[in-house]
């Protein structure tokens, strides 16, 4: 008598929509295979159960066809039984699998189902079975594209996403205040000049998790950044075919959003947890920080010290790197770190400073004068004009985009002329949204988000803090304190001189 193997699989376990939890079908298909096996005269070893899972799909892992395939491999099942053949292969690789240890074995073998025997061992029985297996690669091909053609046009229709919930609501039209407060805190931390490495670190010490968290683990970084570029936070309609999905996993949610006929986004029928406006300012700053291919990030802020770069040699004009005294030392108890013009970034070696103290004197600069600022309200008004100004001037792009587009297709613009002002206003629109997220998030220059600088100073991190200095100081010269150094006596603030903006 045979031991064999049978194997038993549904692709939307607990997907009904009719109270049942899809496991029926399972608990049918685990009857006929013992039936199955009473007819053919073979003992099942055991029940190889892949629920939940596509034999279609490429990407999907079907744990429990993997421990078939290798118990059949090693000699611990002579054969497999199933309802039908597509229960098990969807695509021909995975048959091909299957094939080969049949072609190899030196031992009796069964491949059988409800609907028929396969011997993959001769030409015949491969044959047909290779035949069975891409007739059912057809259907599920088929049944794909027809599902991707009615998601594509719920898509155009503005209607929420089914099935799991994205992060910030709590179903798919309504919002979860809770993980809706941490986005929007996080837009405003983000556009001051955090990291998103460092509002995941926040969100991982809170324990938020996403609705793909695995259990006992608490949201990815990558997972962060998804949820900060995505356009349903506007509400904007996206649409990521599931080929692609398949093929390149996570991609970024921007470059799929679904527009209408003039060239604007389609709105979605759920509540939203920014505007617009903040969103595209969001996903610019995050832009701006991509890396170019070498080096360090375009405008990224990663270090440790207030002051690197930012503070500069008064001998030769290199921007100082930052070190640590040696452990130990009176310096290290006292200090901990420095700043020094290194010459291997081409200063002249010739100058160092205890850092602490330079960078708490260049703190209350700060500080006083965004108080200073937060007196003067009128400041903020202008800059608040300026903004308003670059804001209405993209409004009158998105305007004049969709009147080209009207006049291409009334016949009334050449494909010249249309790629032309295409071009020309695409460029304009990119100058003019680098210049609204700037002015956005220039807080020490408006009166009420100077306010907000010297309230929340202790709460940002060296990331902010540094953003909010580069944005106000051209450069902090640092003195040399001649002969005997600076470091025996006390601080010489005579020694620094902040070059304001």
């Amino acid at each position: 008598m045979l031991t064999v193997g049978g194997y038993a699989r549904i692709s939307a376990l607990g997907h009904m929509g009719d109270g049942r939890d899809g496991r029926e079908g399972v608990v049918r298909q685990r009857e006929d295979v013992y039936d199955l096996a009473r007819i053919k005269l073979c003992s099942v070893y055991r029940i190889y159960e892949d629920n939940d899972s596509s034999a279609y799909k490429r990407r999907v892992k079907r744990e429990s066809f993997e421990d078939m395939v290798l118990d059949l491999e090693h000699g611990v099942i002579s054969g497999i039984l199933a309802y039908t053949i597509d229960r098990i292969a969807r695509q021909p690789r995975d048959l091909e699998r299957l094939i080969d240890i049949f072609e190899q074995a030196r031992r009796p073998m069964i491949f059988a189902t409800t609907a028929g025997d396969y011997d993959l061992t001769t030409a015949e029985g491969r044959f047909q079975a290779r035949i069975y297996v891409t007739i059912a690669n057809k259907f599920s091909a088929d049944a794909a594209r027809r599902i991707a053609r009615q998601k594509l046009a719920q898509a155009t229709d503005g209607k929420p996403h089914k099935g799991q919930r994205a992060f910030g609501w709590k179903d798919s039209e309504h919002v979860n205040e809770r993980e809706a407060e941490l986005i929007r805190k996080a837009l405003e931390d983000v556009l001051l000049g955090k990291r998103v490495a460092t509002v995941h670190r926040e969100w991982a010490e809170l324990g938020v998790r996403g609705p793909q968290t695995p259990p006992g683990k608490t949201i990815g970084y990558s997972s962060v950044l998804y949820v900060l570029r995505n356009p349903r936070l506007c509400g904007y309609r996206a649409y990521i075919p599931q080929e692609v999905r398949e093929r390149a996993g996570r991609v970024d949610p921007v470059e799929y959003l679904v527009e209408r006929t003039d060239g604007t986004p389609v709105e979605g029928q759920w509540e939203t947890i920014l505007e617009p406006g903040e969103w595209r300012e969001l996903v610019a700053e995050l832009d701006s920080r991509k890396s170019s291919g070498r080096g360090r990030r375009k405008g990224s802020t990663v270090t440790k010290r207030l002051m690197t770069g930012i503070a500069r040699c008064a001998l030769c004009g290199t921007g100082l790197a930052s070190g640590t005294y040696q452990r130990g030392t009176a310096s290290y108890e006292r200090y901990g770190y420095y700043y020094y013009c290194r010459a291997a970034d081409g200063g002249c070696g010739k100058l160092a400073r205890s850092g602490p103290p330079v960078d708490a004197y260049v703190e209350k600069a700060l500080l006083d004068r965004s108080k200073e600022q937060s007196r003067n309200v009128r400041v903020g008004a202008e800059e608040d004009s300026e903004l308003r100004k670059a804001r209405n001037a993209l409004q009158q792009i998105e305007a004049d985009k969709a009147e080209a587009r009207r006049l291409r297709a009334d016949d009334l613009f050449s494909l010249a002329e249309f790629a032309r002002e295409i071009r020309r206003l695409e460029e304009k629109e990119k100058q003019l949204r680098g210049m609204a997220a700037g002015l956005a998030a220039a807080p020490t220059r408006t009166g009420s988000a100077a306010a907000r600088v010297v309230r929340e100073w202790e709460t940002y991190t060296v990331e902010m803090k540094r953003r909010e200095l580069t944005r106000i100081i051209e450069a902090v010269v640092i003195k040399p304190a001649g002969k005997g150094g600076a470091q025996r006596g006390a601080f010489r603030a005579d020694l620094l001189e902040i070059m304001w903006k």
